[in-house]
Parts: structure tokens; sequence; C-alpha cells
């Protein structure tokens, strides 16, 4: 997904640029006129909304929270300079609020400018020292700057104020960085036992092997291999998502979901929702597609929210509202997988392709659901129009030289698979099922060395194990 095309204009500023105006607290605060940017973007409702928001800072010129407004809104409709200015001039007119300071933080940690994020911060924290996500992130971003006793110390403060598990991962990392890993795999091996996050993982495997446990730390960092970053609910960052303008705001949240920052994403989506009834989705037109996309987004977030029920419940609304809306019937279909109804999940994929004949994504899913069912050459007929249509992802070869290899044709499925590394040659289950598949052909040394690769890239624990199993059965058979 793409962000929205914006033109950032040069910034402008108003005739009372310079002038004195009193802040909140009654004090004389010297502070520049909002800055002007992106009221010419060709996104006219970008524009509008833009030039809204800097009409509200103009005409309360000694407000705090009009400026701020601004700011969220120049951050999150990318013009990101522009917010970090009228996050100073917000700051500046109201130095009692707490966000002004901590948002330009924010803003510039993800930026990588975490000296300036810090100063911020402690701005933020001068103000509110009892925000636990500030701590975290006082932490995070030391750790960044190699160092980790002030990092400890910023995680214990987050722990204090409630934030236990965040905080004790971070003190972890912490413990890492200072080569303490015994007392570091004290505290991730609970942590990972309990919450299952790859990133706790992935550390965990590091510090295994600084251990010299081996084989433990193999498991871990493969348990590790989709590691994004943890994150944590930040309640006050979230509230930001109101104040996104133009038709961006919907890839705008996707992007969000897609960085991990699910709160965020569902505050603009489900604003997004409330802008227009649910049934307009079952209309014409583009604000109906417009409708069903967000109804369909939503669902997903939820689930990546951990509301499965609830996500189930509203790709069933929409599938009700509009049943020729594909993406709903792939939403439903996943939402049955996950439940292993198959058959269930396999008609609503059957519909999804009824709608859309050249989705190729929709006949990979239909071949995965028939392998899943036993239906061995239906689920090839299907991954090769697959292919056919979208010839260029790994995973529906993956399928295709799983189920030659349920065939017991070997150097069809090593064709396969062979092309399927080739497109990525980071594909860790590619590599494994190849290093199989060579295996049953006698090419063991080339199995090994796929293995190893596999491994190298963190294939599941469970995919290698079986792997080495095979390998090693075939490499000692008379």
């Amino acid at each position: 997904m793409t962000w929205a095309p914006v033109v950032v204009a040069s910034i402008v500023l108003g005739p009372a640029s310079g002038v004195a105006l009193t802040a909140c607290n009654g004090e004389s605060n010297a502070v520049d006129a909002p800055v002007v940017a992106g009221v010419d973007s060709p996104d006219e409702e970008l524009a509008r909304f833009l030039d809204g928001m800097i009409q509200n800072a103009r005409s309360l010129p000694a407000s705090g929270l009009m400026r701020g407004r601004l700011a969220m809104a120049y951050e999150n409709n990318l013009f990101p300079e522009e917010a970090l200015v009228s996050y100073a001039q917000a700051a500046a007119l109201d130095p009692e609020d707490f966000r002004w300071p901590y948002f330009s933080a924010l803003l510039k940690g993800r930026q990588g400018r975490y000296r300036a994020a810090l100063d911020d911060l402690e701005r933020a924290i001068a103000i509110d020292a009892g925000y636990a996500p500030a701590w975290l992130w006082r932490g995070t971003w030391l750790l960044d700057l190699e160092l980790p006793g002030e990092a400890m110390a910023a995680f214990e403060r987050a722990d204090a104020l409630g934030a236990q598990t965040e905080a004790t991962f971070g003190r972890a990392r912490a413990l890492v960085a200072q080569e303490q890993y015994t007392d570091a795999v004290a505290l991730l091996e609970p942590l990972a036992r309990d919450y299952r996050h790859p990133y706790i993982y992935r550390t965990l495997g590091f510090a295994l092997r600084a251990l010299g446990r081996v084989d433990e730390a193999r498991t871990a960092v493969a348990l590790g291999r989709s590691a994004d970053p943890l994150s944590w609910r930040d309640p006050r960052a979230a509230e930001k998502g109101a104040f996104v303008g133009g038709i961006g705001r919907f890839s705008f949240a996707q992007n969000l979901l897609g960085a991990g920052k699910v709160d965020e994403a569902l505050a603009i989506l489900e604003t997004l929702r409330g802008e227009q009834p649910d049934e307009t989705c079952g209309e014409t037109g583009h604000a109906a597609t417009r409708t069903c996309e967000i109804l369909n987004a939503l669902s997903l977030a939820y689930v990546r929210a951990g509301h499965v029920d609830e996500a189930f419940a509203l790709a069933q609304r929409g599938l009700a509202i509009n049943p020729d809306f594909f993406p709903f019937h792939l939403n439903v279909a996943d939402r049955y997988r996950g439940r292993r109804e198959l058959d269930s999940a396999l008609r609503h994929i059957d519909h999804a392709i009824a709608l859309n004949p050249s989705l190729g994504y929709g006949y990979e899913q239909r071949g995965r659901l028939l392998i899943g069912l036993g239906r061995i050459d239906e689920a090839m007929m299907a991954l090769e129009t697959a292919v056919r249509l979208a010839p260029e992802r790994p995973v529906t070869l993956l399928y295709l030289g799983m189920v030659e290899g349920e065939r017991e044709r070997w150097p069809q499925a090593i064709e396969y698979l062979e092309r399927a590394v080739r497109l990525d040659p980071q594909f860790a289950v590619g590599h494994a099922y190849l290093a199989r598949a060579l295996s049953e052909t006698g090419r063991i040394g080339e199995a090994w060395q796929a293995y190893r690769t596999a491994e190298e890239h963190n294939a599941p624990a469970y995919e290698l194990e079986a792997t080495e199993r095979r390998v090693k059965e075939l490499e000692s058979a008379p």
C-alpha cells in the first residue's frame, strides 16, 4: 500500500509572524504564525482539511490546543517538519500540556533522531512523570544510543508504573547489551512462555547462544523468525489518529497497521466507519466501495488487536450487506480456516473466485484448503491456475512442491521449490521443503546445504526438526 500523493507546499508565514501571543497560562509567549502547508495538494479533501485546521489555528492564535491539533494534522498527513515546528509552537503557547513535547519526541524518534527525541521527552516527563509509555520510549531510545545502564533505570520506572511486560522485556534487552546473559535469560524465558512474541524469542535465542546453549537457541531463533518489534499501548499517541485528512486516511491507517501500531490504526478506521452508515457498502459507486474497504480493513485490524470474534462478526456483517464484495469472502474464509472449518472456508473462497476469476491469491488459498482436505488432484489444479495468474508468488510454488511431494514426484517437487527460493532467497520454509525433496532423490549433500540455509533464515523449529530427521534417515539408509 502506498501513501496518497501530496504536494508539500513551501512554508508560508502569515502577516502576524513573530507577534507576542498570550498563552493559556496567562504568560506572554512569542510564537510565529501558523505554518501553512498542503493547501495546494491535488487531494482536494486533504487540502480542505488542512486549510480548515490552519484557519482554526489562525482564529485562536494564543491557543496551544489549536496549534497542537494543526501539528497532529501535519504529522499524520506526511508533513513531518511542519509538524515539528507546530508542536514547538503549541508547547510554547501551552507549556503545561504533556502532549506537545511528547508527540514531538515520538516523531523525532521515528526519524532516528534519538538525542533530540530524548530532549523533548525530558520536557514531557517533567510535566507528567506518571505516564508509563514515555519511560518505555526513553529506555528504548537509550538502548539505541548504547546506554544500557540509563535504559535499565527507565525500564524500572515503567515497571513501577504498571507496564510490567514491556518493561521486563526492556530490562532483559538492557542486560543483553551489558552481556549479562544469564540474568537476561531468567527474565526472557517466562516472558517467551507466557506471551510467545517473536521478538522475545529472537532476543532469547541471542542470549542462549551467547551462553553456549545452542540447541535451545536454535529453537528460540526459529520461533522469532518474524521478529517485529514489541509494541505497547499508548493511549495518548492514539489521539493523533483523529487528525488525518483526505483520501490518504485509509492508506495511512493500513500503513500504521503494517507497522504494528494497531491502536492508532483502529482509531482512524473506526472514525472512517462512523462517517457514513455501514449500509452504504451495499450501494453502487466509489463511496460504496470505500465503505466496504473500510469495514473489511477494520475487521482485519480487530484480528491484529486480538478481537477475533468481533472481527468475524464485522466481516459477516459486511458480507450480509454486500455479498458481491469479494474481499469479505476472503476475510471470512480466513476466519473459518483458523477455526479448522475447512469446508466453510472453501465455500467462501469459491465465492471470491466466482466474483473475481483473475484472483491468483484466491486460487492459491483454494489449493491450500484442498491440501488440508486431502483433495490433492483438485489442489494441484487450483495451484497451477494460481501460478498462471500470479507467477511471482513463492508461496504458491511452495504449495505446488508440497503437492508433488505428496504424490512422490520428487523431481517435479524440486523444480517448484527451487523456483520458489530463486524468487525469494530468504524463503526459509521453501529451503526446508527443498532439503526434504532433495534428500528423497539421494542428493544428501545438497539437502544439508538447503537445510542449513533454512536454519540461517529462521525456519520454524518444527519444520527444521522434521527435515533434519528425514534427511538423517535417508542418509543412513542402506
